[in-house]
């Protein structure tokens, strides 16, 4: 007669399943908690003022740096994943110019597309425009219309501080 050792309880072949099910599971949820991505669409600029300087070469470094900061600012709390939209040339931030923001943001992967515009008045009044909308339902998530002092790098910093603060504390 021969001797054979006895098969090992099935409990103990499949224990190791659970645990790498539980592993898989977990990254999984990891992976799904990612943050969301926005697009930050290249922030738009618009002079009413009359002044007889030219500030164009000024006002595009201020764009610039707009821009960079919010993409930068956005996403610092880590609730947000920022990604860069150029706009493109003929871009508009009209309806229609939007809309095909919106589902470029939505092919580059962004669950949010962050678009926006300064207008100078004057020399001491600035305004910016900001709207972040849903890249699949193009819903209207944040709106904002901000006032803001002071046509100088100070300025736009400071507003552009306070808009990237309202973005991350709204968009989640």
């Amino acid at each position: 007669m021969e001797y054979r050792k006895p098969l090992r309880p099935l409990r103990s072949v499949l224990a190791p399943f659970p645990l790498s099910l539980g592993l898989s599971l977990a990254a999984i949820i990891v992976a799904s908690a990612a943050p969301p991505r926005i697009a930050v669409v290249d922030i738009a600029f618009t002079d009413s003022s009359g002044e007889a300087r030219d500030q164009a070469a000024e006002h595009a470094a201020r764009q610039r740096a707009l821009t960079e900061g919010l993409r930068r600012d956005v996403s610092q709390a880590g609730q947000l994943e920022s990604v860069s939209l150029d706009c493109g040339v003929g871009c508009t931030l009209d309806a229609e110019g939007v809309d095909k923001l919106r589902q470029r943001a939505r092919e580059a992967g962004a669950a949010y597309v962050l678009v926006g515009s300064v207008h100078k008045m004057s020399t001491l009044v600035m305004s910016m425009r900001l709207a972040v909308l849903d890249t699949s339902t193009g819903r209207l998530v944040l709106e904002r219309l901000l006032s803001f002092r002071g046509d100088n790098d100070d300025g736009w910093r400071h507003a552009g501080d306070y808009a990237a603060r309202e973005v991350a504390a709204t968009v989640r």
